[in-house]
């Protein structure tokens, strides 16, 4: 497992803190998300019981946008807009996007590299150039998000409140209502972490 700036699990019982620490590092590992994590703090009480997960994210590429990858034109003389892939790497997404947003009537491939829009050029051109066709954050995410609640949080603690960025993930879940002072706790948590991170910032 890729090395993190911060893996902390706290816990009153210490082999329950060691279970969770090589649970935590396997699902991370399993679904290949240790890129994903620079800092990650642990909270775990059976007693109370309380499971808090905190983790500053370090996700790499931002979405991928049509203008990204093509370039977009008028059609002098005709109600269509032209798109010239300069890469084919997303064609067949942003074909799958075209054909949803206008329908498959409307859009014809005369050439490998190019698409033609049956729409109005004015109105659609800036449209199709900010139109997002992949967005790998929110599938890492996702993928995060399932390995938390799914593999990492303990089998009966239903009761849950999550926060999501692109930036953090917060998570605090119980077998009852959840107190206030976890969820103080769990911001806390995540704060620390980001003090780490402004400290190192300012040593720079």
């Amino acid at each position: 497992m890729e090395q993190l700036e911060t893996f902390v699990v706290e816990s009153p019982d210490t082999v329950g803190a060691k279970s969770t620490r090589i649970l935590i590092q396997d699902t991370l590992a399993d679904l290949s998300l240790n890129r994903v994590i620079g800092r990650l703090k642990v909270f775990v009480d059976p007693v109370q019981p309380v499971f808090i997960f905190t983790a500053i994210l370090r996700l790499g590429t931002p979405s991928v946008k049509v203008k990204d990858f093509a370039k977009v034109d008028f059609v002098i003389g005709k109600e269509e807009v032209k798109i010239e892939l300069q890469r084919e790497t997303y064609a067949v997404k942003l074909l799958n996007k075209l054909w949803e947003r206008y329908g498959k009537e409307n859009i014809e491939q005369p050439d490998r590299k190019v698409i033609i829009v049956k729409t109005d050029p004015v109105k659609e051109v800036d449209a199709l150039n900010e139109l997002v066709i992949d967005e790998p954050q929110q599938e890492v995410l996702d993928r995060l998000i399932d390995a938390i609640a799914l593999r990492i949080i303990p089998e009966g603690f239903r009761v849950r409140k999550h926060e999501l960025s692109t930036s953090h993930v917060l998570f605090v879940a119980s077998e009852d209502t959840l107190k206030p002072e976890w969820i103080a706790k769990a911001k806390d948590m995540l704060e620390s972490m980001r003090f780490e991170n402004s400290g190192e910032e300012e040593n720079a």
